[in-house]
C-alpha cells in the first residue's frame, strides 16, 4: 500500500534461502508458493505523484499466508554530498534494499530529494544501500556526481547522510565527434569486487544523455567502474579500478576506429578467429555493432570459409583447417553513418603460419592509429602535417591452455589516401618509443585514409586499412 493507503501495483523478488527458488511475483495478487522461508523485498510508488518507497522483511509460507508492505511504516531516506555541488543541479536519492546473505534479491529505486523513504527491519538478513546523484540541469555543460554507502545489519529506521565529495573518484571525459555523433547516452557501471558492497552495484549507476563533441567530469565512487558510450554506434570497455581522490582522463572517440582486438589461435585442429572488431575506439574497444561486412580464410589457393556477417553479428568462427602452413584471413566492415562521418570502412588482412596440431596463438600484429594534435571534432588543419602513432596490438586470448608464440617486428610500411583509395601516398614509419610513426601531409580539405603493412621476423603479416580516418577543419 502507497503512503495513502491505497493498494498499488508492484512486483517482489522472492528467494528461499535453502532451496535457492527465486521468483518475481506481482502484489496485491495470490501466487502459489512451497512451504518455507522466503526473504521478500520491492519498491513502489505512490499513485499520482514521485513519492516512492523500498522495504524487505521475511515471510515463513504454510498454507494460506499474508505480507503486507505499507509506505505508511516508512520513514525519509535524505543523502547530500559535502561540500554541495551548488546550484544547476536536479538532486535525486536512491536507496535498494538487499539480502545480506548475497541472494539475488534486491530491489531499489530513485525519486527526487524528499520523496524517497524506507521501511525499517531489524533482521540482519537485509541490508540497505543509499546514494546520491547531482546531475546538472544544462544539457549541454556541468559535471557529474555520484556518492553512495551501505547500511549493514538490517534496514534502519530512516535514512540521513552526508557523503564527502574527498571520497569520491574523478573521470575526466572528452567525448569527441567524428566516428560517432549526435546524442550520445554515457553510462557509469559499477562492478562489485567484495561481498560486502555487492549490494551497492545497484545504486552505483550513472546514465546520461550529451550531444558530441562534449566535455564533463563524472565524480563517482571508488573501485570498479565500466565506461559505455552510444550513439549511431554502441561501444565500451571492461571494468578498470579508479581510486578515492584521484583524478584519470578519458578521451572517447578519438580517431581512429579500426580492427581491433586478439588475434586467432588454433586449437584441436581448428582455427578461432579471435575477437576481432572491425571498429574498434582506441579507449572502449569493445562494441562497434554497426558493422556489417565479409571474413574469408584461404590456404594453398583454396576458400576454406566465407561469411557474410550482418550488424551485431560476432565473427569468431572456428573452421577446421587440414594441415601446417601458410593461411590467410581477410576481413571487411563498413558502417551505415550519417553523411561526414568517420571510420566508416575498414580491413585487416592477416597472412600466417599455423600448426594445427598445436594449441598456439598466430604470429601477426594489428595497427592500430593514433592520429596526434587533432581537435574535438578528430579534424587537423588544412594543409598540415599529422603525426600518426603506429600501435603495434598483438592482445592474447586470456586462455592458460593457448601458447603466445614470441615474436617481433621486422619492417613496418605506410600510406596514406586523401581522395578515399584513388591514390596511396608512401610514408616512411620510424621506430619511436616502442611504436612506430608516419607523418602525413594533409590536403587542404578532405579526409585522410591509413593503411600499414606489418611484416614480422618469421614471414607473417597483417595489413589494416582505415578510410576516413580524419578530417580537415
Amino acid at each position: 500500500m502507497d503512503r495513502s493507503g491505497k493498494p498499488v501495483y508492484a512486483q517482489v523478488e522472492v528467494y528461499n534461502p535453502k532451496t535457492f527458488d527465486f521468483r518475481i511475483i506481482e502484489g496485491n495478487k495470490a501466487t502459489s508458493l512451497p512451504d518455507g522461508s522466503y526473504e521478500l523485498v520491492t519498491s513502489f510508488g505512490d499513485a499520482g505523484d514521485e513519492r516512492a518507497t523500498v522495504g524487505g522483511h521475511s515471510v515463513t509460507v504454510s498454507g494460506a499466508t499474508k505480507t503486507t508492505f505499507d509506505a505508511r511504516q516508512g520513514r525519509p531516506v535524505n543523502v547530500s554530498l559535502s561540500p554541495n555541488p551548488g546550484n544547476g543541479y536536479d538532486h535525486t536519492v536512491s536507496a535498494y534494499v538487499c539480502t545480506s546473505d548475497n541472494g539475488p534479491a534486491n530491489m531499489g529505486t530513485s525519486a527526487p530529494a524528499g520523496d524517497l523513504y524506507v521501511i525499517p527491519t531489524s533482521s540482519k538478513a537485509y541490508e540497505l544501500s543509499y546514494g546520491t546523484t547531482y546531475q546538472p540541469q544544462s544539457a549541454t555543460g556541468g559535471d557529474f556526481w555520484l556518492a553512495s554507502a551501505t547500511h549493514t545489519g538490517g534496514v534502519p529506521s530512516g535514512m540521513s547522510a552526508t557523503l564527502k565529495q574527498s571520497g569520491l573518484t574523478a573521470l575526466k571525459v572528452s567525448a569527441r565527434s567524428g566516428p560517432d555523433s549526435g546524442q550520445a547516452r554515457f553510462s557509469f557501471d559499477y562492478q562489485a569486487t567484495t561481498s560486502t558492497d555487492s549490494c551497492s552495484m545497484s545504486t552505483n549507476s550513472l546514465q546520461f544523455q550529451r550531444e558530441l563533441p562534449n566535455y564533463f567530469t563524472a565524480h563517482l565512487p571508488p573501485g570498479q567502474w565500466e565506461v559505455g558510450q552510444q550513439s549511431h554506434d554502441f561501444v565500451f570497455d571492461g571494468f578498470h579500478n579508479y581510486a578515492a581522490g584521484k583524478t584519470a582522463s578519458l578521451t572517447l572517440g578519438h580517431a581512429v576506429w579500426g580492427p581491433g582486438g586478439r588475434l586467432p589461435n588454433t586449437w584441436y585442429h581448428q582455427l578461432y578467429f579471435g575477437s576481432i572488431n572491425p571498429f574498434a575506439d582506441p579507449t572502449l574497444p569493445e562494441g562497434g555493432t554497426l558493422a556489417t561486412g565479409t571474413v574469408t580464410l584461404t590456404h594453398a589457393g583454396k576458400t576454406l570459409y566465407s561469411h557474410a556477417y550482418a550488424h551485431s553479428e560476432g565473427i569468431d568462427a572456428h573452421p577446421r583447417i587440414p594441415d601446417a602452413g601458410w593461411y590467410t584471413i581477410s576481413e571487411v566492415g563498413r558502417r551505415s553513418l550519417p553523411s561526414g562521418s568517420l571510420s566508416t570502412t575498414s580491413s585487416l588482412t592477416l597472412h600466417f603460419y599455423a600448426d594445427p596440431s598445436k594449441n598456439d596463438q598466430i604470429r601477426d600484429y594489428i595497427t592500430r592509429f593514433w592520429p596526434d594534435a587533432l581537435n574535438t571534432r578528430n579534424q587537423a588543419a588544412p594543409g598540415s602535417t599529422t603525426t600518426v602513432v603506429l600501435g603495434m596490438q598483438r592482445n592474447g586470448t586470456d586462455d592458460s591452455t593457448v601458447s603466445q608464440l614470441s615474436d617481433s617486428v621486422k619492417s613496418v610500411h605506410a600510406w596514406y589516401t586523401t581522395d578515399n583509395g584513388a591514390t596511396w601516398h608512401a610514408t616512411t614509419a620510424k621506430p619511436s618509443g616502442g611504436n612506430w610513426t608516419i607523418a602525413v601531409h594533409n590536403p587542404s580539405s578532405g579526409r585522410v585514409g591509413l593503411r600499414s603493412t606489418v611484416t614480422d621476423t618469421h614471414g607473417d603479416s597483417s595489413t589494416t586499412t582505415v578510410y576516413n580516418a580524419y578530417a580537415m577543419s
